[in-house]
């Protein structure tokens, strides 16, 4: 085989390995829509809520690279133009076929309820392809976690179109200083040790000396000692109550947030380009692959 034809070909090997490294790395950003959530409870107040949880979930997914939203205005337009609004929203299949003037291939809707005084969103991924819904639950004590349970909810959102990061049952909205509390307990507790072994150690001196100048200064020492103990004592005791308080609310359930997802139905499988090069008799096969 000629010099040139073999630069040549090991040029398009070169040309085809590097193609098949960058299709491999690049990938199309999954495109999203967030409709506003309706307020499907008896409280008014919530009413703020509608539109606020649609623009912070999609704060929260637009940061994510894999990910492109889609503008609120176009939404609003889409809607106008189609007459598709009833009362100031959307239905499902309404909802789907905004989505797809939209060019989204997901569609999120969802409802804000509000279940045993507590405060529950109902989100629904929607394929807009198919009309699959895969539902995700986020429950709150109240309005005042809000933001923390769209962050709850746009992780799991995340995971279940990218599988990327992982999936949350929870999420703590306090987290306390146990440990460090626990760490002051014990160093005052050590501390405490070490000054009623000198109290000891003083008192058993002054009970021992034979020594008539020595009575007034193991006296005073032993004094100054049990003093300083008690206080130590106080303080430990203090602080072992303080972490075991903060040991019970960091752990009650009155501080998580819960997720509950409904139904898993997308395949994330993202496309794959196989490249495999193998040795002949008489040269060198070049095996491509595409898999959908």
């Amino acid at each position: 085989m000629k010099l040139r034809n073999k630069i040549l070909i090991f040029g398009v090997l070169s040309y085809l390995i590097l193609s098949s490294l960058t299709y491999g790395q690049v990938k199309d950003k999954i495109t999203l829509a967030v409709m506003d959530f309706k307020n499907n409870s008896s409280t008014i107040k919530f009413d703020r809520l509608q539109r606020a949880i649609s623009e912070m979930l999609k704060t929260e997914l637009s940061g994510y690279p894999e990910i492109s939203v889609v503008e609120r205005k176009k939404i609003e337009n889409i809607i106008a133009e189609q007459a598709l609004i009833q009362a100031g929203f959307v239905d499902e299949k309404q909802a789907q076929e905004v989505g797809r003037l939209a060019g989204a291939e997901y569609l999120i809707t969802g409802k804000i309820n509000k279940i045993n005084r507590q405060l529950r969103i109902d989100a629904h991924l929607i394929k807009v392809s198919t009309g699959q819904i895969l539902g995700e639950k986020v429950t709150g004590k109240n309005e005042k976690q809000i933001e923390k349970m769209i962050k709850l909810l746009a992780n799991n959102f995340i995971f279940d179109l990218t599988g990327s990061g992982e999936r949350k049952e929870f999420e703590v909205i306090t987290k306390y200083p146990t440990k460090w509390f626990l760490i002051s307990s014990g160093a005052l507790t050590l501390t405490t040790t070490v000054f009623h072994f000198l109290y000891k150690s003083n008192y058993d001196n002054y009970h021992k000396t034979n020594q008539f100048d020595k009575y007034d200064y193991y006296y005073n020492q032993a004094n100054r000692y049990y003093k300083t103990r008690n206080v130590l004592m106080f303080f430990s005791g203090a602080s072992a109550l303080t972490t075991f308080i903060l040991w019970q609310s960091d752990k009650s359930e009155n501080n998580k947030i819960y997720a509950v997802n409904e139904k898993a139905i997308f395949n994330n499988r993202a496309n794959q380009l196989a490249l495999s090069i193998s040795p002949e008799r008489d040269g060198w096969l070049l095996s491509l692959s595409l898999r959908f």
